[in-house]
């Protein structure tokens, strides 16, 4: 029940522009040094580590990936680094991961933000740096860093006939491409089709969470098993809720690995 009220207070917020009363803070069962994985020797992906909201320790979709001198982030949310971010990518506009105290920790004056219109919109007297998005863009920010926007939202509805995520929102996840090695971070949403063809990807971030905000646990397995990554990091979880976790690594296949991080 507790669970649901939290997946009901996150939905309302959606449409309440104003909503504040969310505390989102360091959880106590954050690790003092997040755990990261290495890829191609010099790439470094690390969460920016569990989130206490409300009363729920959460695995949320935050991350940030060290390129030599190069420092991105991806929906921070609750980060306690003080180093600053050269980008910050954004998928979309809850709070859970549009987190506006964290962009301005985390900006210098050079730092651009990359983002969907409604994050851009809410973003637009901050006098940062935007570069705005949508699902189907493709572009380059370096010679070594090509960005691809995906489509990224639900097919089901988290309450009545309404989604949390609605393709119209133009939301979107990610594919990073930096020095060859393709990074995908899906955003929050269901198991879509324009997801079918994404290809020679070397680890995907993915939410498992389900309860008709993101993938569950069995789609989500679904995906990497249809995509075939080398790695399969999970995401956006309660980390009381160890089953999804179970499940999704029991049934990627054994081509992909599966990596979980605290």
């Amino acid at each position: 029940m507790h669970r649901k009220l939290i997946i009901l207070v996150f939905f309302a917020c959606t449409y309440i522009s104003s909503c504040r009363f969310i505390e989102i803070k360091v959880s106590d069962k954050r690790k003092s040094t997040p755990q990261a994985i290495l890829l191609n020797r010099h790439i470094e992906v690390s969460p920016t580590g569990i989130a206490r909201i409300r009363k729920s320790d959460f695995f949320s979709s935050g991350f940030r990936i060290k390129e030599n001198g190069k420092l991105i982030f991806i929906d921070p949310l609750a980060v306690n680094n003080q180093d600053k971010a050269d980008y910050i990518f954004i998928t979309h506009s809850h709070l859970d991961h549009y987190s506006i105290k964290d962009i301005k920790k985390l900006s210098k004056p050079e730092t651009l933000i990359i983002c969907p219109k409604r994050v851009a919109k809410k973003l637009g007297d901050c006098n940062y740096k935007i570069r705005e998005v949508k699902p189907g863009d493709s572009f380059y920010l370096e010679n070594n860093l090509k960005v691809e926007a995906i489509d990224a939202y639900n097919l089901k509805s988290a309450l009545l006939w309404l989604k949390a995520h609605p393709k119209s929102r133009l939301d979107v996840g990610y594919v990073l491409n930096i020095d060859s090695v393709r990074i995908y971070h899906t955003g929050d949403t269901d198991y879509i089709p324009e997801m079918e063809n994404i290809r020679d990807i070397n680890l995907i971030l993915i939410p498992i969470g389900g309860d008709n905000l993101t993938m569950n646990g069995e789609d989500a397995a679904r995906l990497v098993n249809q995509i075939k990554p080398e790695i399969a990091l999970p995401m956006h979880y309660d980390i009381k809720g160890r089953s999804n976790v179970d499940r999704f690594m029991n049934l990627i296949d054994k081509s992909t690995e599966g990596r979980v991080l605290e």
